[in-house]
């Protein structure tokens, strides 16, 4: 009997995989902070996003310069295809005492069919444009708000899809140590029956059940091994990395028992959610488009200086400057503006109503978030109890084996009930810190 317990205790111990086994260098030990780190600054999404922020950024800078002037040059050169003629009649440009008319007599002057040149040059700067430049300058900043809302509520959705993996990973390298944990048990239980089949003191059928169990709990342990390495991949791709790259996570941190101030956590979600943010920005928006569009009734005003230049057109004066003060304005439109004003008006209302329903949701979303994250706190604190009770049994019938009051085959099931009890904490564990995590995204914490 003595020899059965070491032969038991020495298989189980060798069932376990230690590091010592393990070919090639260790894998790399990847903490969840150093996770949600490295997507924040590698995720390709994010770096989309960002990119976003600066095409806006770049659009604003645009928009401010057109409140300065704006300068226009044109060069022009063409081929005469008949010759250009000018006829001044006899004093044309008058008579005057002791010199006579001008012209003597009559005169043409004409430019051959030759090459011909025209440049000019204008600056226009606009006046009364400048109220409704501001306003699209403004309309150009909220837009650059906006994309950094999308950027926050990108990076939020990335951080919490990372912290979701992770803890799925650990719940999954949890699962792979208690089907491990029955794997030896199941192998040992088979050869001891083997043995005492043997003997004929236990029933074949028995020995076949064992078998049956031992290759269901194999086939466990591959489909959650397959699971695991599919959510390795996924998580490295979140990282923006090789998706082969190796690494063990560093498990779960004991849950810390804080209150939850549900109204505060309410507010605050209002206060910094980035949908909420958004739907604000939104109104502002729609109300600088309907200023925007007011302005169109404004007549455009502008001062302008231009200097022009010809070559090779004779008689024509070579060159000249003016400056020019233009007006444009529709006095009628056929209520054109009218009907685009209203349109405008209805898209104010509905950004309005939007910004409601934004805050409802985000309050509903948070007191759902809140009441899975007290269901998990309480399935945690079943299990932790369940965990208690079954590492009691174990102690109490290995006490009992001790002093041979029960069998091997007891002590092994309530090992494998300790091993699955400890994988049942873990999920429970893992499912808290997932419904936290759930949680801070629905407040809007959960950037960085």
């Amino acid at each position: 009997m003595r020899h059965l317990i070491i032969c038991c205790t020495v298989s189980l111990l060798l069932a376990r995989p230690t590091a010592a086994q393990t070919d090639g260098a260790p894998a790399e030990r990847l903490s969840l902070a150093a996770a949600t780190q490295l997507a924040v600054e590698q995720n390709r999404s994010l770096a989309a996003a960002e990119l976003q922020v600066e095409k806006a950024e770049a659009d604003l800078a645009a928009s401010r310069t057109r409140r300065l002037p704006s300068f226009e040059t044109t060069l022009q050169a063409s081929q005469l295809v008949t010759p250009v003629s000018f006829a001044f009649p006899k004093g044309a440009f008058g008579e005057f005492p002791g010199i006579g008319p001008i012209p003597a007599v009559d005169t043409d002057v004409t430019t051959p069919r030759r090459l011909t040149v025209f440049a000019s040059a204008q600056a226009t700067q606009p006046l009364s444009q400048l109220f409704r430049i501001n306003l699209n300058v403004r309309q150009r900043a909220t837009n650059l708000d906006v994309e950094r809302e999308h950027l926050r509520d990108q990076q939020m959705s990335v951080t919490n899809a990372v912290k979701r993996l992770y803890f799925a990973i650990v719940q999954s390298e949890s699962g792979i140590a208690a089907s491990e944990e029955a794997i030896a048990l199941y192998r040992e239980l088979d050869r001891t029956l083997d043995v005492r089949v043997a003997q004929k003191v236990s029933l074949r059928s028995d020995g076949l059940d064992v078998k049956a169990r031992l290759a269901q709990e194999e086939l466990t342990r591959l489909s959650r091994a397959n699971a695991l390495d599919s959510q390795k991949e996924q998580l490295n791709q979140l990282l923006g990395r090789d998706v082969r790259t190796a690494f063990e996570t560093d498990g779960l941190a004991a849950v810390i028992s804080e209150d939850v101030d549900l109204a505060a956590a309410e507010r605050l979600a209002i206060e910094q959610r980035p949908d909420v943010r958004e739907a604000r920005l939104n109104l502002q928006q729609a109300e600088l488009d309907h200023r925007v569009k007011k302005t169109e009734r404004i007549p455009d005003v502008s001062i302008a200086a231009s200097y022009s230049s010809n070559f090779n057109i004779d008689v024509l004066p070579r060159n000249f400057a003016t400056v020019i003060l233009q007006a444009k304005w529709e006095p009628f439109d056929w209520g054109r503006k009218g009907h685009e004003l209203a349109a405008k008006d209805a898209a104010v209302n509905q950004a309005r109503l939007a910004i409601r329903d934004t805050e409802d949701r985000a309050v509903i979303d948070v007191n759902s978030r809140y009441r899975k994250l007290s269901e998990a706190r309480a399935m945690l604190s079943v299990a932790d109890r369940s965990r208690a009770a079954s590492r009691e049994k174990l102690r109490v019938k290995t006490d009992q084996f001790q002093v041979q009051a029960a069998l091997l085959s007891d002590v092994l099931h309530l090992r494998a009930d300790v091993a699955d009890s400890n994988d049942q904490y873990q999920q429970a564990l893992a499912a808290f810190w997932t419904a936290k995590a759930d949680f801070e995204l629905a407040v809007g914490k959960g950037a960085r």
